[in-house]
Order: C-alpha cells, then structure tokens, then sequence
C-alpha cells in the first residue's frame, strides 16, 4: 500500500503520466484527420456507445489507452490533494495553498462530468409531425403542436420556430417555442431545432440530448475559476 501511495504521490509519476498523454492526443489527432470518415460519428454519440459500435481496435486502440492514462492521472490528483488538505494546510497563507487544492477538485469533477455523459447520455434525431407524440426516454415524451416559418422574397426559409410541449408521465409539463440557437433545456436533456418541412404533412426535425454530466462539469468549471482567482489573490498577498 505504501508502494502504491508514493506512486500516486510521485512527480515523477504525474510527469510520465502527463507525456503520455501528450504523446497520446498527438497520435490520436493524427489518426483523426487520417480516418475522416471512420471518425465522423464520434460526435453524434456519447463516447463509450459510438465505441462499442465501431469494433476496430487498430483505429481506436489510443482512445482507450488514453482513458487509461486520464484515470491515472484522476487518481494521483485525488491522492496528491488529500496530501495536501490533512498535511500541508496552516493558517498562513491559507488561501494560497488551499487554492491549488480547489482547482484540482474542480478539475477531478470535469472528468467526472465528462465520464457521467460519455456513459450515460445520449444523442437523437427525431423527425416530429405536427400533433404527433414521440418517446424520448422512458415516461418522457415530446410533441409539435405548431410550426411556423420567415421566408425571404425568393421563398426561401431564413427563421423558423416549433411550438414544443414536453410531457412527464403522459401530462404535459411544459409547452415552449423553440428555435435555432435557442435550444430548450429541461433537467439534464437539451433539445434543438434542426429543420422544418412545410409540405403536405407539416413536420420539425429536432435533436434530442441527454447530457448528465454537465452540472458536474459545471460545478468543476466554477471551482477551477475560484481556484485560480484565489491563488492569484494569494500570491499577491506574499
């Protein structure tokens, strides 16, 4: 056990671990811009479904082992910071050594976040026709009650908007009017408008996201600010 705690503990450890990672994204973003089109879905899914659907090791071998590398380098910010909370804190300079400490918390809980939607979320497009309710996940469905559109002199669209209503248990809980680049947000789900059709059956087609880990990632985001804003307050201070 000691072994291990000084591993994690180690700069040594959190140096190695950092390059590999470097080495890593680099290989990777090669390979990216290589495999284009073996790539081009890797942001329409959460991560972890879009690789259990391509089943080609030889294209995705890094991505895994950069997992790897993030979970190493999550577990030695978490031994490092409970070093520095129960060893190293004093009232002297309190802010300027606590504020490190915040920053790393703020960091570990983006990786949580990111860890929470690439496991858990979901992306969907769904092709609605006005009147016509479709399930999005278990008791939650939505709806198009109304679809409208702004065309130009020549006819063609330049705005449109759906009136969308958000049902829970087959009551409907909210009705908003949706738009592009005005996404509606209801608890960890975001939805978006990505086209209408005006023909004989009036329809909106809109994307449906499932995004569990961006209050963590949030809440990290907000830390890692506070962080760095205290440490520049506490360096000042010196």
């Amino acid at each position: 056990m000691q072994a291990l705690t000084r591993f994690f503990l180690s700069l040594n450890t959190a140096f190695w671990v950092f390059l590999a990672f470097i080495v890593l994204a680099f290989m990777g973003s090669l390979s990216l811009v290589n495999n284009l089109a073996f790539f081009s879905g890797i942001d329409e899914a959460p991560l972890f479904k879009w690789l259990l659907s391509v089943h080609d090791l030889r294209k995705t071998w890094w991505i895994y082992v950069m997992i790897a590398v993030l979970a190493v380098m999550a577990v030695s910010t978490i031994f490092c910071t409970i070093e520095a909370l129960y060893k190293k804190l004093s009232l002297r300079n309190f802010v300027l050594k606590i504020s490190p400490q915040v920053m790393h918390i703020g960091v570990l809980f983006i990786m949580l976040g990111h860890l929470l939607t690439a496991s858990a979320g979901f992306k969907t497009d769904m092709n609605i026709t006005k009147g016509e309710k479709k399930t999005v996940a278990g008791n939650i469905s939505v709806s198009v009650d109304d679809v409208k559109v702004t065309t130009d002199e020549n006819g063609y669209y330049t705005d449109w908007q759906a009136k969308l209503l958000w049902f829970e248990n087959g009551l409907k809980k909210h009705e908003n009017i949706l738009r592009p680049a005005h996404p509606l947000y209801f608890g960890e789900y975001g939805i978006y408008i990505r086209s209408v059709n005006m023909g004989p059956e009036t329809s909106a087609l809109i994307r449906v996201c499932r995004d569990p880990g961006a209050l963590w990632a949030l809440i990290g985001g907000a830390l890692l600010s506070f962080g760095g804003i205290g440490f520049i307050y506490g360096r000042s201070r010196v």
